[in-house]
Formats: C-alpha cells, structure tokens, sequence
C-alpha cells in the first residue's frame, strides 16, 4: 500500500465573489521513501494540494474526494485524530523561514512547542507549563543532535538564540531540523530556498536530498522551478490550473516532455548558451468561472475544437509516463 493517497481531489473556496474552482479532480501516490515534486506557475494549486494533506485550509475552503495517509482518510477524521497524525508523522517546511518563526521566542522555544503542543488540537495552560518543564531537557538534547545533522555549528547557541539573530540559510536549516526532529514519515516542504540566495539554496537542496535518502523519509516538494524538482525528487507532477497535466520519473519530464505545458515551462528557462527564450502567452485562468474542456486550451498553440468541449483524461503514454492532452492522438 502505498504512503499517501490523494484521489479526486477538489478544493473550492466560497468567497463574497463567488464559489472559486481551485482544485479539481486530483490524483497521485507517494510511496514509502519517494521523492515527489509538484511544479507549476504561480496560483497554479500546487500550495492548495499541500495545504489540503496536512488539514489547514481555511474554514471556508470546500474540500471533497479522499487523501488517504497509510490507509486512513485524512478527510474523515476528527480535529483530534487529525493533529495527532500530522503531529507525529507529518514534518513541514515552510517557504519564508525569516518569517516562519516567532522573534518572541528562541529556536530552542520552538523545537520544545513541537514536543508539548505537537499532536494537540487544543492544549490547557498547565498541561502545557506541566509538559514544558518536563520535556524541556530531553527535546533540547535532541535537538543539538539534529540541528548538528543539518551542519549548523554551534548548535548550544542557536539554541538560545532568536530568529534575528541568525541568517536565513541558518534559520532554514533549523526548520529542515525541526521537520524531521519527530521521525517522520512524509515532508512536506513549500518552496523553502525561494527566499534564499542561489548558493545557500544549493547547500540546503544538497542537504535536503541527503537527508531525506539518508532518513528514507517520504518528500513532497512544493515549486515553480523544473530545475529544482529535477535535483530534488524521483518523480514530478504538473499542475496546471488545478489539475494535473503530466506526471513521469524527473528525467522523462525534463527531457522528453510531452504537454504543451510542460513544453512552455521548459521553454521559458533561461539557458547559458543564450538562445531565444519563449514564454507561454496568456495568464492564469479566472477559477470563478474555469474554461470548459481543457483549462489550458485558451493558451495552448496546439489547441482544437475538442480541447474546448471535452476535458482531456491522464492517460499513459510511455510506462508511468501520464499526460492529459488531446493533441496526444493527433
């Protein structure tokens, strides 16, 4: 059985202007140990997909199908059973660790939080001060330990220091240390090196990769960038305007992809040997009221009649390599 298992997933959100289409008819599985990247432009519903494994949509986000998470369906579950799953097997990383973090608190204030109210819908305030006190020595002692496992020296100081104190690289490694600090059994980390310079992201991505094949902890990756995705994970899914567009192993994407999508977004990086460099013409769609058929039709250079009526299916066309795009008989 696989680890994880979203299918047809929907997410809408009712606004003041209307109910917003955002996530439609979603599907994947991450198996145990599996690197996954989700890629796409911005508002594409990457983050949403997230948001809706790990139960912190807003109240007024609509959420329908099933994720599935070693058998258990998130979805049905209870607030309580729900927390004491993410607070366990469930590790995050957030996107901007300069503000991830509260500045009131020191990073050793932090990892003890994760110990106390970790896997706590609600918490008192004595049992809170009760676990605090009691846990406090044995979390920070674990927490040098990882924190030296994401080569952070010094890790006595970063202890007792608080978020402005330190770098973003520095603060990112203390969030990679406190998303693996409980063990667990699926990441997931929303684009955590965009805020980041270019050689500090490539130290954290080598690190993430270590650690993540050296832990054999399952990854979802949140990102925009293909070349990110490729570095970090076995297998990449397209998003596009909610849906998934194509899925295959990182290399197959990268090197023979096959819908128009996929094609623009490689298009659109830029290269060191120079060469034209193409975007894909158009923008995101209005989720209020999504094109019928294919949501990529408006936008699409090989679209036809049938692209606007009839939504294209995920069908195989290589061995796990899915695409969904009419153009694929033609």
């Amino acid at each position: 059985m696989s680890l994880l298992q979203v299918k047809n997933l929907y997410v809408d959100f009712k606004t003041i202007d209307g109910v917003a289409k955002v996530i439609d008819d979603v599907s994947f599985e991450v198996e145990h140990g599996e690197s996954l990247s989700i890629v796409g432009e911005s508002g594409c519903g990457k983050t949403t997909v997230m948001k809706a494994i790990l139960g912190i949509l807003p109240e007024y986000a609509i959420v329908r199908g099933s994720i599935k998470f070693k058998g258990m369906d998130l979805l049905k579950l209870s607030r309580e059973e729900l927390y004491r799953i993410k607070g366990k097997e469930f590790g995050y990383i957030p996107q901007e660790p300069m503000t991830a973090l509260s500045p009131l608190y020191t990073i050793g204030d932090h990892f003890i939080d994760l110990f106390v109210v970790g896997g706590h819908h609600k918490i008192g305030w004595s049992k809170y001060s009760e676990l605090r006190k009691k846990l406090a020595p044995e979390v920070l002692k674990k927490a040098e330990e990882y924190l030296r496992m994401v080569k952070i020296p010094e890790p006595e100081r970063v202890l007792n220091s608080y978020t402005i104190q330190l770098s973003g690289g520095m603060l990112q490694r203390c969030l990679i240390a406190m998303a693996i600090v409980k063990d667990p059994s699926l990441i997931l980390a929303d684009e955590p090196t965009t805020a980041l310079d270019v050689i500090t992201q490539r130290e954290i991505l080598d690190l993430m990769r270590d650690l993540q094949r050296r832990l054999k902890t399952a990854l979802i990756y949140i990102t925009h960038n293909l070349g990110v995705a490729r570095e970090i994970s076995e297998r990449i899914i397209v998003m596009y305007a909610g849906r998934v567009v194509e899925e295959a192993a990182s290399e197959e994407v990268l090197l023979n992809p096959v819908h128009p999508y996929t094609k623009g977004l490689i298009e659109s990086i830029p290269k060191l040997v120079g060469g034209e460099l193409r975007g894909i013409e158009g923008g995101v769609i209005n989720f209020y009221n999504p094109p019928s058929g294919c949501r990529f039709h408006p936008r699409c250079p090989l679209a036809r009649e049938i692209c606007k009526k009839e939504r294209p299916p995920l069908v195989e066309v290589n061995k796990g390599h899915l695409v969904a795009c009419h153009a694929i008989r033609w």
